[in-house]
């Protein structure tokens, strides 16, 4: 423990010895001191210059950059740090948008904001503005994005889900109508035959004992109803047709 003591300490002082000999070259020689720092000035102009371009193409900055501003350029690192903070919330309002109608809306509203800013600060105006398309687009290439359905397209669905719901309720209905009717004429047809003249009589019936032939009118009012119901089997083949046709549409 003590020769790790002893061997930092003994760095320390050759640093310091190096940091004041460096010190006493350049007081001896300010020329070169001056050169020196104006190197470092560019170097730091130029890392400047370098994150404007990046504001100016809506680049997130890094945290590196953004103390670089604090330091050097104070007012620049608030219209950064001004410019980050939008950003992020709107990043964070996109992800309670239903539909993409909703994004666009969103975003209309956010580059009408930035562009009212031009009229006080040019330069903000355009960092946020190139910010907040950066974003947008970042977004529209998200799962999430392309998972949502424009308001006109979900309309279209539910239009189309109601429709499916009467044409099914419709052939269901036309079925049971069918059906009602099949089943009438064939009960009518097992009881009655029709004559040349389009009278109706019952079948023959047999008595156990005479086996004689009854032939019995119905009245005119069960006559006009069994004509209709064997009108109506006699017209099966059309009407199973007529089924199958709406059937197709539905």
């Amino acid at each position: 423990m003590k020769n790790i003591t002893s061997i930092t300490n003994i760095n320390s002082l050759l640093n310091t010895m190096k940091m004041q000999h460096l010190w006493e070259m350049r007081k001896q020689d300010p020329e070169r001191a001056r050169i020196e720092k104006e190197q470092k000035q560019k170097q730091i102009s130029q890392k400047i210059s370098d994150i404007r371009t990046k504001l100016k193409f809506g680049k997130k900055l890094t945290d590196k950059e953004l103390r670089l501003l604090r330091e050097h350029a104070p007012e620049l690192y608030k219209k950064a740090e001004a410019v980050q903070q939008e950003r992020k919330n709107f990043k964070e309002a996109l992800k309670n948008c239903k539909t993409k109608d909703d994004v666009q809306r969103l975003f209309s509203q956010k580059m009408q904001f930035s562009m009212s800013m031009a009229k006080q600060d040019q330069e903000m105006a355009e960092y946020l503005t190139s910010a907040l398309q950066d974003e947008h687009t970042h977004f529209t290439k998200t799962d999430n994005y392309k998972n949502m359905k424009w308001e006109n397209e979900l309309t279209t669905e539910k239009t189309e889900k109601t429709s499916k719901s009467k044409k099914s309720t419709k052939t269901n209905t036309v079925e049971g109508v069918y059906q009602s009717v099949l089943k009438r004429a064939e009960q009518i047809t097992a009881e009655y035959d029709i004559s040349e003249d389009g009278t109706a009589y019952k079948k023959e019936q047999y008595s156990s004992s005479t086996e004689q032939k009854t032939d019995t009118t119905i009245d005119d009012t069960s006559s006009a109803t069994f004509k209709q119901a064997y009108n109506n089997y006699q017209s099966i083949s059309e009407t199973t047709e007529t089924k199958r046709n709406i059937t197709k549409r539905a």
